[in-house]
Order: C-alpha cells, then structure tokens, then sequence
C-alpha cells in the first residue's frame, strides 16, 4: 500500500470511528482513553508512533483504535496526509478531552 493509500485510509477510519463515537455506537476503552490521552499531549512523528504502538498494555490491540492508529506511522511519512492527520487529531482529541 503507498503512503497515499495509507493517508487515504487512515482519513476514512478516523471519520468512521469518530462518526461511531458521536453516535454513541462505539466507545473506547480505557486504555484507549489514556492512550489518546498519551497521543494529544506529544507532538507526532513516525518514530514517536512506532515506540507508542510497540508499548501498548494487551488490552487495547482488544480494542478498535490501534488499527487506526497502525496506518498512522506511514501517513506521518507521506507530506500530503494533511487531512489524515487532521482527522486523526479530531478522534484523539475528542478521546482524551473525555478523561
């Protein structure tokens, strides 16, 4: 998959889950929580979220957010995910302001 692929993809799971937590059809564990929480407070790069995905509790690769977040790290790569990233500091964002 090319990094525009990967762009692509991770706009429309970030839409999707954030679309699902507006509308009370998904809700994040709390791992999820703390993660996103983790997430808002750093500033993003591929590296920062390769270490943060090899670091996470067992609990949340359960949940739904890591596999937005593993499109995440090509994304970072790619100088036209702009709108990717957006997306996915909206659903962050929304996550750890819930804590």
């Amino acid at each position: 998959m090319t990094t525009t692929r990967y762009a692509n993809a991770l706009e429309c799971a970030a839409l999707s889950l954030m679309e699902e937590y507006q509308a009370g059809t998904w809700a994040p564990m709390p791992e999820e929580r703390k993660l996103a929480d983790g997430l808002a407070r750093v500033q993003w790069s591929p590296h920062s979220f390769r270490a943060g995905l090899r670091e996470l509790p067992p609990a949340v690769h359960e949940g739904r957010l890591v596999g937005v977040l593993d499109l995440a790290v090509p994304a970072l790569e790619d100088n036209g995910a702009d709108g990717a990233l957006l997306s996915l500091h909206v659903l962050i964002d929304a996550l750890a302001a819930e804590i």
